[in-house]
C-alpha cells in the first residue's frame, strides 16, 4: 500500500491543538492526591467521590481509582514526562529520594540531556526530563545503544508509599 502524502495545510489535525488532559489510572485516590499535591506541589483543580483532577507542571492530570491498569512493573512504556529546568532536576530527585519514593543513577541518551523515572504509588512511571543545560551531562550514564550501557532499571522502582 503506498504512503499517503497529506501537508498540514490540507489536514492540519491537532497542530493547532493543546493536550488538555490525562487520566490515570491510581490503586487508592486519597493516596494519590497527597502524592501529586504535597510531594510534587500540585493542586486540586476537581474533586467528587469517584475522580480527582490536579494540576501540575500546568497539566491536568485526572485520577480515577481502580484495580489495575499501571505501567507493568518492568516496562519502560507507558510513561508520562515532566519537562524540567535544569536547576530544579537534582532538588525534585532529592525531595523524591527524601520521601521514600525510589529513583536510579540520573542518566542520558546524547549527553546534553538528563533523564530519570520514578513511579506514583500506583505504579505509574513517570520521568523528569531537561532536554538541554544540565550541568555536565555529558559525563552521566549514557543509554545502552547510545554510546553507553546505561539501562533504565524500571523494574527496581516499585514501592510502598508511607507519604
Amino acid at each position: 500500500m503506498a504512503k499517503t502524502e497529506i501537508s498540514a495545510e490540507q489536514h492540519p489535525g491537532l497542530a493547532r491543538s493543546s493536550l488538555s488532559h490525562i487520566s490515570i489510572p491510581v490503586r487508592d485516590r486519597a493516596e494519590a492526591v497527597r502524592f501529586f499535591v504535597g510531594l510534587l506541589g500540585a493542586e486540586i483543580t476537581l474533586e467528587n467521590p469517584s475522580f480527582t483532577e490536579v494540576r501540575v507542571a500546568s497539566t491536568i492530570i485526572g485520577l480515577s481509582q481502580q484495580k489495575g491498569g499501571w505501567t507493568a512493573p518492568d516496562a519502560e512504556f507507558p510513561h508520562y514526562a515532566f519537562e524540567v529546568p535544569p536547576e530544579d532536576f537534582r532538588p525534585i530527585k532529592s525531595r523524591l529520594d527524601a520521601s521514600g519514593v525510589k529513583t536510579h543513577p540520573i542518566w542520558t541518551r546524547h549527553g546534553v540531556e538528563a533523564l530519570m523515572y520514578f513511579r506514583d504509588p500506583s505504579g505509574n512511571l513517570f520521568e523528569l526530563y531537561c532536554t538541554e543545560g544540565f550541568q555536565d551531562a555529558n559525563d552521566l550514564p549514557h543509554a545502552k545503544g547510545w554510546g553507553g550501557d546505561f539501562r533504565p532499571p524500571v523494574e527496581e522502582l516499585s514501592y510502598d508509599w508511607k507519604g
